[in-house]
């Protein structure tokens, strides 16, 4: 398929500054060209299908870096993914990956779905028999016995077991390891304050992963296990909400780690636009979390984080009560708002910064020549107003289009 695209301005998630009247070339799935709108007329365009935005904004997909796409988004969540049959989990999966790309998302990550769900998903999505955003996923993710997620996580306590567990992931085809390092509140009775895995048995699931050619996450909301996720040099660090091992404590925030975090390269997805979909639709279980997590000094927390140089990345924590499948655009919109970070910036985390790491820079996350095409267009500038992210009236998959003029094609 040939096709161009053009709009008033253009991100192209490189630059801090937008492209003005700017057209995209695309063929075979692929970025050709970016160009002036005024070479188009040296160009023989008639065997070319064009889409004219106007006073629109092209710019990269987004990147959904952490989805659990069996499981409903709803107060039963918990019930519902450790009840239903897989036949009934893998139809909700269809409808989230659906539901994902047609919000503008054209990569996601699924972070811990049952190995029975995630990779025939995968497949339905790379063969074309459902729609779907390019997807990457870890499966099962590995716990400890009764630790978080077990429900439907890959239970291995000691070191010899994790390496099992990641091996056997790999073996599966999983594009990335995810592992639990501490507890969570998804999951009753666990301790979201201690660690679950030693630093010696993470840096061995570490090792193993990098011999594969596999990165790993790590879901860490205690400090201790944050601590050993960052000595043991574990990826990409999930939530990273520095819980105190005293219980009579909110934080035990380490500015120390956090430098170490930055020296490392490690990248963070502090999950942080969840609390604000609780806040709207859930205002009792925001005021009980906010007991856990106050929102206010957390976001102190990030700032400094951010400030230190700690690389973000956009994840939704999709499936958990109240985080929907097409909620993404909520993310890059709290960053501005409560992280303070630029509009510019917020759209880097969730493009280029979560392709790198993801370990796919070269193919996507940026408008580049030889890229994928993996676009959307957005109504008016975000750069002017971050919310309008949520408005995305064309998206564009490896060259296909999947909705045109705010109308769906699939």
């Amino acid at each position: 398929m040939k096709l161009i695209i053009k709009a008033d301005r253009l991100i192209d998630a490189n630059s801090l500054d937008p492209l003005v009247n700017s057209a995209l070339v695309i063929e075979n799935g692929k970025i050709v060209e970016i160009i002036s709108q005024d070479k188009l007329k040296i160009i023989d365009t008639e065997s070319f299908d064009i889409i004219d935005a106007g006073d629109s904004t092209i710019m990269p997909g987004f990147i959904e870096m952490h989805t659990h796409m069996h499981v409903n988004s709803e107060n039963d969540a918990y019930k519902q993914v450790t009840t239903e049959s897989n036949d009934l989990l893998l139809m909700r999966a269809v409808k989230a990956v659906r539901e994902t790309l047609t919000s503008g998302v054209t990569t996601m990550r699924d972070l811990g779905s049952k190995n029975e769900i995630a990779f025939p998903i995968k497949e339905a999505v790379n063969k074309g028999v459902i729609p779907g955003p390019r997807l990457l996923v870890t499966g099962t993710p590995i716990t400890s016995t009764g630790g978080h997620c077990n429900s439907f996580g890959y239970e291995a306590d000691t070191k010899d077991e994790v390496v099992k567990a990641v091996r056997s992931q790999f073996k599966k085809g999983a594009d990335y390891i995810k592992i639990m390092s501490t507890g969570g509140g998804f999951t009753p009775g666990t301790n979201m304050r201690e660690a679950q895995y030693s630093v010696d048995i993470l840096k061995a699931a570490v090792e193993d992963a990098e011999r594969l050619g596999l990165n790993v996450a790590a879901h860490c909301h205690g400090t201790a296990g944050i601590k050993n996720c960052v000595e043991a040099g574990i990826h990409n660090l999930i939530h990273c909400s520095w819980l105190s091992e005293n219980s009579s404590e909110m934080f035990d925030y380490d500015p120390e780690i956090t430098n170490q975090i930055v020296e490392k390269g490690l990248f963070l997805d502090p999950t942080l636009a969840i609390d604000r979909l609780n806040q709207i639709r859930d205002p009792e279980r925001y005021k009980i979390r906010s007991v856990i997590k106050d929102p206010v000094k957390r976001f102190e927390i990030l700032k400094d984080m951010w400030g230190k140089g700690v690389k973000f990345v956009t994840g939704m924590d999709s499936g958990m009560i109240n985080a929907k499948f097409d909620d993404f655009a909520v993310i890059p919109q709290v960053m501005v708002e409560d992280l303070g970070v630029s509009n510019m910036e917020a759209i880097i985390c969730s493009t280029k910064t979560s392709a790198d790491c993801l370990g796919i820079l070269k193919e996507t996350g940026t408008l580049e020549p030889g890229k994928s095409a993996d676009i959307i267009v957005v109504k008016g500038n975000p750069l002017d107003d971050i919310k309008l992210l949520s408005n995305v009236e064309n998206i564009i998959l490896k060259g296909k289009v999947i909705k045109r003029n705010d109308k769906l094609l699939i």
